[in-house]
Parts: C-alpha cells; sequence; structure tokens
C-alpha cells in the first residue's frame, strides 16, 4: 500500500514538483484517511471507523507525509498530536466537506424522491405540518424537507437554495415560475369564546382588530381586512377601538386565541383551531374571498415527478380543509 518511489519536496527537482502536488485519486483518498485520523484522535479508531486495518490507516499517513515532506503528526508513547501542519491541512479538509455536503445531499434527496418545500410559516405551523403524515401514508417513497420563510419567491432563489416547490400567499402568479396550482382561500372574522361573549355585550361595535401586515406581498396596510369590511353587509366591527399589527398570520391568530381581538381568518390556516374550538367565527357572515395559495417550481417535471404528486395531494387535502371549517362555520352560526 505503501509501494512507489517517494520524492522529497526539499530537495526534488522542479521538474518532479508537479507530481508531488497533484490532487491525484491517492492524494485525495490520502487526505480523507488523514482526517479521519486527525478527528479521532488515533490511527485505530479511524481504522475502525471507515472500516481497514490500523495498519493501513498507518502507511496511508505516512505516504502522504512523505509526499509532502512534512510530518502532519508527532507521535510518543502510543499517542498522536497534529503539528502545525497538520493542523492547516485539518482546517483545509473540513472545508472541502462542508462544501461537499450540500450538493452531495441534494443528489442523496433526489435518489430517495425527495423534496425541499418553501411555504410561508402561517401555513407551514397551522395547516403543512399538521397534515404531513396523511400525505406520507399516501406517498411513504417521498420525503419532505420543510421549510417555513417569508421571503419573495423567484426562479433564481429557488435555484441558489436548493428549493424544488414552493407555496406562496399572494393576489397574482409569480410571474418567472410555473404555477402548478392556484387554490382560493376563503376568509371570515374569528375570535375567542370569550371575547365573542364581551362582543356581544357591546352589540359588536369598538372591536380590536389584529392584522397581518402584509398577508401578500405588496399588500397595503389593513388591505385584507378591507377586502372583508367592504363585502359585508352592514357596518359590523366598523369602529375599531385599537389596531393591532402582526407580520405572520398566526401570530394574529394566537392573540385572537388569548381574547386580545377579533383577526381575518383564513380557512384552511384556522379550520384546526375551528375544530379545537380554540377560535369561532366572529359574527354572521359569508365568507370572502381573497388571495390564492400558489404552488410554484422552476422545474415542474412530469407527471410522475415527485413535485407533481406532492402539488396533486395539496389540491385535493386544501380542498377538504376548506370543505370542512365550511361545514364548522355552518354548525356555529346553528348554534
Amino acid at each position: 500500500m505503501g509501494g512507489g518511489r517517494k520524492t522529497d519536496v526539499r530537495t526534488a527537482d522542479p521538474s518532479e514538483l508537479d507530481d508531488v502536488y497533484r490532487m491525484d485519486g491517492q492524494m485525495l483518498a490520502d487526505l480523507w484517511v488523514f482526517r479521519s485520523a486527525a478527528r479521532m484522535g488515533s490511527f485505530t479508531a479511524a481504522a475502525r471507523r471507515i472500516g481497514v486495518t490500523q495498519g493501513a490507516v498507518s502507511q496511508r499517513i505516512a505516504r502522504l507525509e512523505g509526499r509532502l515532506g512534512r510530518a502532519l503528526f508527532s507521535r510518543a508513547k502510543g499517542k498522536i498530536a497534529l503539528t502545525s501542519e497538520g493542523s492547516s491541512f485539518l482546517t483545509a479538509m473540513n472545508q472541502v466537506s462542508l462544501l461537499l455536503d450540500e450538493p452531495l445531499s441534494r443528489v442523496v434527496r433526489a435518489s430517495r424522491r425527495s423534496l425541499v418545500v418553501s411555504c410561508i410559516p402561517s401555513f407551514a405551523t397551522e395547516w403543512l405540518v399538521p397534515n404531513l403524515e396523511s400525505f406520507y401514508r399516501e406517498h411513504g417513497d417521498i420525503e419532505l424537507f420543510v421549510r417555513a420563510e417569508l421571503v419573495p419567491m423567484s426562479a433564481e432563489r429557488m435555484e441558489d437554495a436548493g428549493i424544488d416547490l414552493a407555496i406562496v400567499y399572494e393576489r397574482e402568479p409569480v410571474s418567472d415560475l410555473h404555477e402548478l396550482l392556484a387554490h382560493r382561500e376563503l376568509t371570515f372574522p374569528v375570535c375567542s369564546a370569550a371575547y365573542l361573549e364581551g362582543l356581544r355585550a357591546r352589540d359588536g361595535r369598538q372591536v380590536v382588530r389584529l392584522h397581518d401586515e402584509e398577508p401578500w406581498h405588496g399588500a397595503s396596510a389593513g388591505e385584507e381586512w378591507q377586502g372583508l369590511l367592504t363585502s359585508r353587509r352592514g357596518d359590523w366591527a366598523a369602529a375599531p377601538s385599537a389596531e393591532r399589527h402582526f407580520n405572520m398570520a398566526h401570530l394574529a391568530y394566537h392573540a385572537a386565541m388569548c381574547g386580545q381581538g377579533i383577526a381575518v381568518g383564513r380557512a384552511i390556516i384556522v379550520h384546526r383551531l375551528l375544530n379545537k374550538g380554540d377560535l369561532m367565527l366572529a359574527g354572521e357572515m359569508e365568507p370572502v374571498p381573497s388571495a390564492h395559495y400558489r404552488v410554484v417550481t422552476h422545474r415542474p417535471g412530469d407527471s410522475r415527478s415527485a413535485v407533481r404528486i406532492f402539488t396533486a395531494w395539496l389540491g385535493k387535502t386544501l380542498a377538504a380543509t376548506q370543505a370542512q371549517a365550511a361545514a364548522l362555520m355552518a354548525a356555529g352560526d346553528r348554534h
């Protein structure tokens, strides 16, 4: 394993140096063995980790040191310690490992039919994560990596961040991406049971409005509430006593659950909270159409792709959730 003529870089002819420093397969393999030994602090432990003999590790390290003309470890009484040169090489190899991790993980995800899914935090927290087991029961061969983030989506961002599919909440389509699904959301006012009792005692006036500051990109202040009110008969909640603002819808919903006011509920996102009794319809009204959940991608794939399979499940499950929310609202009206 240690065969071949060694070249001492300190005395080598210049014509031989190219071979000494060439990053060929042998040197790369030896550097990975060196990294394992350096991290484990032992040739024996490194041998166990990578599945070779202790002698093989020793020979590879000796070959690498001979080729470099530098000691990478000091050896004393059966123990090893990195030299200054060894520390430099370990730092470099750790950086190489980090650089390789991302592309390697992408390949692994692709081989396992995996998807990196980006979506708004409120959707991820209140709907997607609670429904993931339903997807896995139907499609156990596809693994999802869910990322919750509040950033505009573009083909360039999806490519750079390794995102396969994004679920956005927007009035208009995203211009440079393929739209695979557009499901329109329905909205209505929601609050806690205790707040509703107080609201009835005040004849439905002087309420605190709880806002998602920017429900979709480019929305003006209060636009979601305005859409609700302009479609409403009469002047319900026309004179708010206060306005409270949040940067995510589920924060407004949690404020509503704490009895702090009334939020604009999105049927799909608040369904679980309605079902648990944490929130309820704040007055009688028909649901109001709002923005769309848009499923977008820069690589749409064919009908058998994981992107298409997940999108089909989304469309079916979003529609079912919305229907269930409407049924809960109707039951609440009857009571």
